[in-house]
């Protein structure tokens, strides 16, 4: 099992190791493809990954995390392969068709499977923080290292990117064939006809607190989403040079990743409140400054979002696996990535709309007032609560 979270924090740095990705959006200006249309191909990439969600979760708790996870590593390795292949809207469509369906099936299993790795390995749920951290430190390592590499070969050209990015994509369905799938996972397997249904009720209806951990990962998410193709049209806008956009995509994801692998040591020294009001409002600062300084001093206002989105992701992935079991692990965790798939299929077209019809500042200034209200109803009850986040007992192993 030590093995095991070894090769995952591997998979955790090759899997978002996608080095079109920081020029995905000048890229498919090339093609055609205007910032409406692209909101339209994203919001129809969320909508398929919200339909396979939680299916794909139910797969991964049944059939195996590891299968599930082999499954989803291939098709995306498959789907970029033929990425160079398209040049139109509906070859490019038929991409986040089948990226989509691959992208369900990885997500949710890779974290319960970290996880359950973790606990069969001896260690405690205190600790869980920590290990994810450094899962999330590897991601955004990983993405980052990908977009200095992709902002390298872009200098060649857009082809020599596509080609090299598809040999790459396979990686990560290599690193997944070492994995062995934890010995927690073999009890899974008599206590699910009415086991799932007493844990959706719960988490859905009668505990509160593990129901606004969840949220509050959809909004995280979402916000994260957002963002990530904002960010690209608005170094666009700023006059950052091209060739500065995989350093931008580099340092932006590197700041995530540092303060998510900082949530397990500032959690035991000052407690988790402080850091889920940081979570909170570090973003909306961000956006507002963003908002009124377009140009290099919105750029660095950027790095306060991705603070937050970092320090978010962490805390509450870590409050959902305290407050779950590993029987129904992968499904809960699918369920989250399904809200957050859901929300952007409906606000990533209105932000796409709305900076073609009225620019940047004002979406995201619009951006701002939305998730100051998030933050009032969705994490301020949480930060009032006298113990934050404790797990629930009903949910233990």
């Amino acid at each position: 099992m030590t093995r095991n979270i070894k090769l995952l924090y591997g998979f955790s740095f090759f899997d978002p190791f996608m080095i079109i990705i920081p020029l995905w959006v000048p890229y498919l200006a090339t093609q055609g493809i205007h910032m409406r249309q692209f909101m339209e191909l994203q919001s129809v990439f969320a909508i398929v990954i919200l339909c396979g969600e939680v299916p794909t979760g139910l797969l991964s708790d049944l059939w195996g995390r590891k299968k599930t996870l082999l499954l989803g590593s291939t098709l995306k390795a498959v789907s970029f392969t033929l990425l160079p292949l398209w040049s139109s809207f509906e070859g490019f469509l038929f991409y986040h068709l089948t990226m989509g369906i691959a992208l369900s099936m990885i997500s949710g299993g890779d974290v319960a499977l970290l996880y359950d790795s973790h606990l069969a390995a001896g260690g405690e749920r205190s600790r869980g923080a920590a290990v994810l951290g450094n899962a999330k430190l590897a991601e955004q390592t990983g993405t980052a290292v990908s977009a200095l590499l992709g902002g390298a070969i872009v200098i060649l050209g857009y082809r020599q990117l596509l080609w090299a990015n598809a040999i790459l994509s396979w990686i990560p369905m290599l690193i997944v064939l070492g994995v062995t799938e934890p010995s927690v996972a073999v009890d899974r397997g008599k206590k699910r006809s009415g086991g799932l249904k007493e844990v959706l009720s719960t988490i859905l209806v009668r505990d509160a607190v593990t129901r606004l951990v969840l949220l509050n990962v959809v909004v995280s998410g979402t916000a994260g989403l957002v963002m990530v193709w904002t960010n690209q049209k608005y170094w666009q806008e700023s006059g950052v040079p091209l060739a500065w956009f995989g350093a931008l995509y580099a340092s932006y994801t590197l700041v995530a990743g540092f303060a998510g692998k900082s949530v397990g040591p500032a959690s035991s020294r000052y407690g988790r409140r402080p850091l889920l009001a940081a979570a909170g409002v570090l973003p909306i600062i961000g956006y507002f400054a963003m908002a009124s300084f377009l140009g290099w001093g919105g750029v660095l206002f950027g790095f306060l979002l991705q603070a937050g989105r970092g320090l978010g992701s962490v805390l509450f992935l870590n409050a959902l696996n305290e407050r779950i079991s590993s029987a129904f692990r992968a499904t809960v965790l699918s369920m989250a990535q399904l809200g957050t798939r859901a929300s952007f299929a409906l606000l990533g077209p209105l932000v796409g709309y709305g900076i073609d019809a009225w620019g940047l500042p004002s979406v995201l200034s619009a951006l701002g007032v939305l998730f100051s209200i998030t933050f009032v109803f969705l994490l301020l009850p949480l930060i009032l609560r006298k113990t934050a986040l404790s797990p629930a007992d009903g949910f233990r192993e």
